[in-house]
């Protein structure tokens, strides 16, 4: 006799009630611009606030990225610096319990001035550094570019980690490479969160470069007309699993 067939009708209810019920072994949590790809849940925060977490089942962890607003760039009609990316941390597997964390994305930075800082659960991406037309470049998440020469990378060193490069001569560094002369360092991938890369220098010198993608975290290029372009927003994007 086929075992199936000696399930009574209370059984298969409760076999059913199992099988539903395993949407409870998932986290739940708002907060941010929720969307899905494959079995995951992303959170993007591209402003500050608050990511609530309802339920952590046992064994469930978070992956999130973490990327500081660009530093601006700086240009006194004859030397043109780009500003620095922001700092980029990302962390995978990190355990987290019910209750409301505090996210902080930081803003691009005007004209010679550094980005802000974005943070979430500890972990802070530093703001990159502003560049500087007639001195040195701000030090930030990745330095900003100068005319007598590029800021310092802060975020490899900081109690965070993460990743930013020195800016140059004109050139802002990234969150990706190093600066080399007018040329901005890269950004950093967002993988595994984002296939985007993100904390790009601005470009130094007659880049005449477009405005940096919004929350990219993209530092300040010299713009058309050799105008100082801000630096980009930075963003805090969270996963976890949802089915």
């Amino acid at each position: 006799m086929p075992v199936l067939s000696t399930v009574g009708a209370a059984s298969l209810r409760a076999f059913g009630a199992f099988r539903q019920g395993t949407a409870a072994g998932f986290i739940s949590a708002t907060g941010g611009t929720i969307t899905t790809s494959g079995n995951y849940k992303y959170h993007t925060f591209t402003s500050s606030g608050t990511f609530s977490v309802a339920s952590v089942p046992s064994g469930r962890t978070i992956d999130f990225l973490v990327v500081g607003g660009g530093g601006g760039a700086d240009t006194d009609g004859n030397d043109l610096a780009g500003g620095g990316g922001g700092g980029v941390v990302v962390t995978t597997s990190s355990t987290v319990s019910a209750g409301s964390y505090s996210v902080t994305v930081g803003s691009g930075g005007g004209s010679g001035v550094s980005g802000g800082n974005s943070s979430f659960s500890g972990a802070v991406a530093l703001g990159g550094g502003g560049a500087s037309s007639s001195g040195t470049g701000l030090s930030g998440g990745s330095g900003g570019g100068g005319f007598n020469g590029g800021g310092s990378a802060l975020q490899p060193t900081s109690s965070s980690g993460g990743f930013g490069y020195a800016g140059a001569v004109a050139g802002g560094g990234g969150a990706g490479s190093a600066a080399s002369g007018d040329a901005a360092g890269i950004g950093y991938s967002g993988s595994p969160l984002s296939s985007s890369l993100f904390g790009a220098g601005g470009e130094g010198g007659s880049a005449e470069a477009a405005a940096p993608d919004a929350n990219s975290g993209n530092g300040g290029s010299v713009g058309v007309g050799d105008v100082a372009n801000s630096g980009a927003a930075g963003v805090v994007i969270i996963r976890y699993l949802y089915q």
